[in-house]
């Protein structure tokens, strides 16, 4: 693949101008389909060649082309030469050559950042009288200060003095400013900074040159950390002057500054008592409408994570402000809302109050809260954050413990009143009712018994926002009621779609999702939906109402059928992710049934027609009882590989969100938890070992009930407890347990439906096996395998280390297989592992990725790998030995070993 698109590139490159351009505008996806540092930089090299003979248009593209490449290009590694052709155009006396020259060494920078050529190309083109090459410059500057300390620390005096002197405009001052936002901040050039501040903060300048300068600065002290606290007295001393000769700041720096105390309130552990103080008594009625958003968002970010006294600073201050949630201006009202549910919601913020006192407050935030519930539409953006406001103080205060929990929720509630859709920010009010139910059991009966009330009285309303109000009606631990169909959209596919979903996220598979899923019409959708529905169907069907081995056989059938759907679904290349894990939770599913169904053919004989030979009295039948222990035993294996299965779910679940790797986990532990009640009753593992169930970490109901249904279970292993051999009580407590961890419905994780996070390993090796073709080696030589793998992913990845195995599978003889692993550390999302291996016969080598990452310090499993098929060319010694013994045979056994060899 990668010669092919050498190949093609270099073609592209001797073609006219307009194949030049379009072949440079594809630098990009070669290199992301190419990852090897081999690759990355003998495409540079000709990227770098035909920038030195190309025109001025080829070299924008150049440039343009480079920027989109990303990090791919730091792979490369004849960083010097690629540097020497680029700069050979820069001796031109055309500023927009030297400005492509500048543009193309900003990105490439991470390659040399310590080119004394490209450093006093940047100091000779700021004093350019040319616009473009000083932009150019500047970006450059930038570029190379953020990652070069002695050049950081010699350019900080060169942009001091540009600041300083009058011939310089305004707006390439403000260009130059961007420089500090990412420059290599050591103390000395931290110091060198503040006292270019100290010195442009005392003169006048245009609003535009301050907010540039001040945001640059801050950039700075965020990039360093330890300049904060300085950088938020600097603020603090602009927005209100202690100095009775300054001058307070306008309306429009004070709105500035406010934006940059903003950006600091993120780091509010840094913020001292003082500082806190100091900030909250800037609040005043006179500040403009624009002002007091950004005050009150600054003072939400001090909330999280700040010491308990800047806690009590801002606590006093809503207590204190409850004007500011009556000002007519919603932007501000629900910014004060927002701030005084981040207060009042955080620990030990009533520490040492009165039952009274918290009462008292929260009335009086909730009087506010209710008056902006119900004062009309709001902005979508504004309703979102004071829902999400709201859900936080309902959350924090549940329903049963205080009385004005049930106001609020009626207020949310008001907007249903009339039958009509006038959307009064209903949507907005649904996801908070939404929130309540998959966050907090107290409000999920009233919730549900509410939106069944809409669906039955204002059907207009209820199909306005069909995917809510389905949600709501299959809440957890929630039944639709006997007069209400199932199918609650039975004229739209899609809807029903949803409805189904819903129900199979909450538990409610045969009752809702698979009533739902029948009703839709297969026959004209495209053959992936047609898949997937039909395993969506399968699934549904295979939930369990009781336990009997007819039931476990039925449910075995569909999941059976459900996973070859999704198998079948998965020949599609560009569906292989999304059907991924569905393919191996319903495998782990399956496995979790086998072992249900063993255990339970083992018990029922027992514990019915057996069952007299088993009770605790004169008709007990000890041998019966071993007899029973024997067939037990022989669960164990069944259960391990249902066991191996969630473990496997787990172990490559990486990118689930947090409460679907919750459940995902819950699933592994039930599992878990039956085989430890199996080794009870085998009295390998005693009836009072505590089984830890972990705490969650996202509350959510679904996986709450889970937990629960979990933790009674283990709350009867004692009962399991026997003294020499178990009778019929022991048996009918196994038989509970089984029973309870079987019938408990599985809830589909959001990850079986959506996957918003991916982390992809893109791997190529050297040697690489060409298409249909084996790498050939000889037979006992000893060959290196380079492996270079790139790491992309949706979200920051925190991947502290990646774990290469290099799988060697004989064909011949699997007993000389071998597995080799080598652990490296990836550098910028790239790594490299090499193997020494010596191959003797004909295999194949697989390549699989793990890793570990840098929060949980789990190990997890990637996706995918590359498998080389080598074969292996017999030596010259070895091919002349077989020439001898064929010429030495007699000649009637001479076609025998030409047969053979």
């Amino acid at each position: 693949m990668s010669a092919q698109a050498q190949s093609a590139f270099d073609k592209g490159l001797r073609s006219n101008q307009s194949e030049q351009l379009a072949t440079i505008s594809k630098l990009g996806r070669f290199l992301e389909e190419n990852p090897s540092p081999t690759f990355v930089n003998s495409m540079l090299l000709r990227v770098a060649d035909a920038f030195k003979d190309g025109n001025l248009d080829l070299r924008v593209a150049i440039s343009r082309a480079l920027r989109q490449c990303g990090s791919h290009l730091t792979l490369a590694f004849s960083s010097a030469e690629i540097f020497r052709r680029i700069l050979t155009v820069s001796h031109s006396n055309d500023p927009s050559a030297r400005e492509t020259v500048l543009d193309v060494l900003a990105v490439l920078s991470p390659l040399l950042p310590e080119s004394n050529q490209t450093q006093h190309l940047i100091r000779e083109s700021l004093s350019t009288s040319h616009d473009g090459e000083f932009r150019a410059a500047c970006n450059a500057l930038k570029a190379f200060a953020a990652i070069s300390q002695p050049f950081a620390e010699t350019i900080v005096l060169q942009i001091g003095k540009i600041f300083e002197e009058d011939e310089a405009s305004e707006s390439r001052k403000v260009l130059l400013c961007a420089a500090f936002s990412t420059m290599s901040a050591t103390a000395y050039v931290v110091e060198q900074v503040f006292g270019i501040a100290d010195t442009i903060l005392r003169r006048t300048t245009t609003e535009e040159y301050f907010y540039a300068f001040l945001e640059a600065t801050t950039s700075l002290c965020i990039r360093t950390r330890y300049a904060i606290p300085k950088q938020i007295d600097l603020l603090l001393d602009l927005l209100n002057p202690q100095e009775k000769d300054k001058r307070r700041p306008c309306r429009t720096r004070k709105l500035i500054i406010l934006k940059e105390l903003k950006r600091l309130s993120t780091f509010s552990n840094i913020w001292t008592e003082k500082q806190v103080k100091l900030f909250v008594s800037t609040l005043s009625p006179l500040m403009s409408e624009r002002s007091l958003a950004e005050f009150f968002d600054a003072a939400i970010s001090l909330v999280k994570n700040c010491p308990h006294s800047n806690l009590l600073t801002l606590k006093s201050l809503v207590i204190s402000s409850t004007g500011f949630g009556s000002i007519a201006n919603p932007e501000v009202t629900v910014r004060y809302v927002h701030l005084a549910a981040k207060v009042f919601c955080s620990p030990k913020v009533f520490e040492g109050d009165t039952l009274e006192l918290i009462e008292s407050t929260m009335t009086a935030l909730t009087v506010i809260v209710v008056n902006t519930c119900t004062c009309g539409k709001l902005k979508t953006r504004l309703a979102n954050r004071l829902y999400r406001a709201v859900g936080d103080l309902l959350i924090g205060f549940p329903l049963s413990e205080f009385s004005f929990s049930p106001m609020i929720v009626s207020a949310v509630f008001s907007a249903f009143d009339s039958a009509k859709f006038d959307d009064n920010n209903q949507k907005e009010r649904l996801e908070l009712l939404c929130r309540l139910a998959d966050s907090e059991k107290m409000y999920i009966s009233e919730i549900h018994e509410w939106a069944i009330g809409v669906m039955n009285t204002k059907i207009d309303l209820f199909e306005a926002h069909p995917n809510q109000f389905a949600y709501l009606c299959v809440a957890v631990g929630t039944e639709l009621p006997s007069d209400c169909s199932s199918i609650l959209f039975k004229h739209s596919p899609p809807l029903m779609y949803e409805t189904a979903r819903s129900a199979l996220r909450n538990g409610q598979w045969k009752e809702v999702a698979s009533p739902n899923l029948a009703n839709i019409n297969l026959m004209s959708m495209p053959r992936y939906e047609r898949e997937w529905l039909t395993a969506l169907r399968e699934l549904a069907d295979s939930q369990l109402s009781e336990l009997s081995l007819d039931a476990l056989h039925e449910q075995q059938n569909h999941l059976i059928n459900a996973l070859s759907m999704m198998k079948i679904a998965r020949s599609n290349k560009k569906m292989e992710r999304t059907v991924r894990f569905p393919i191996e939770m319903i495998t782990a599913m399956l496995s979790t049934s086998y072992a249900y169904f063993h255990v339970i053919s083992v018990i029922r004989p027992f514990s019915t027609y057996l069952s007299g030979a088993l009770q605790p009295n004169s008709f007990f039948n000890p041998l019966m009882a071993k007899r029973f222990v024997t067939a037990l035993s022989a669960c164990e294996s069944t259960i391990n590989e249902a066991l191996t299965d969630w473990s496997v779910l787990c172990r490559s679940s990486f990118c689930a969100d947090s409460t679907s790797f919750d459940l995902i986990t819950l699933y592994y532990l039930r599992v878990s938890i039956l085989l430890a009640a199996v080794k009870v009753m085998l009295r390998k593992q005693a009836a009072d070992t505590l089984i830890q169930i972990p705490p969650l970490s996202n509350n959510r109901t679904c996986s709450i009930l889970q937990r629960e249904r979990l933790q009674w279970v283990t709350s009867k292993f004692p009962s399991l407890r026997y003294q020499n051999v178990p009778n019929i009580k022991t048996i009918n407590v196994l038989n509970m347990i089984v029973e309870q961890l079987a019938i408990t419905p599985y809830m589909l994780p959001r990850f079986f439906f959506q996957q918003f996070y991916h982390v992809d390993f893109k791997i190529t090796t050297t040697p690489q096996a060409e298409k249909d073709k084996a790498v050939s080696v000889g037979s006992g030589e000893t060959i290196p395998i380079r492996v270079d793998g790139a790491i992309t992913s949706t979200h920051p990845s925190s991947i502290r280390s990646v774990i290469v195995y290099a799988h060697i599978a004989y064909i011949s003889n699997h007993a000389h297989n071998q597995i080799l692993k080598e652990v490296v550390e990836p550098t910028n999302n790239y790594f490299t592992a090499q193997f020494l291996l010596n191959f003797r016969a004909p295999c194949e080598l697989k390549i699989r990725i793990e890793f570990i990452d840098q929060t949980s310090r789990k190990q997890w499993q990637a996706d995918g790998g590359t498998t080389i098929p080598i074969s292996v060319r017999e030596s010259q010694q070895s091919q002349e030995m077989k020439r001898s013994t064929q010429s030495s045979a007699p000649s009637f056994l001479r076609g025998s070993f030409q047969q053979e060899y």
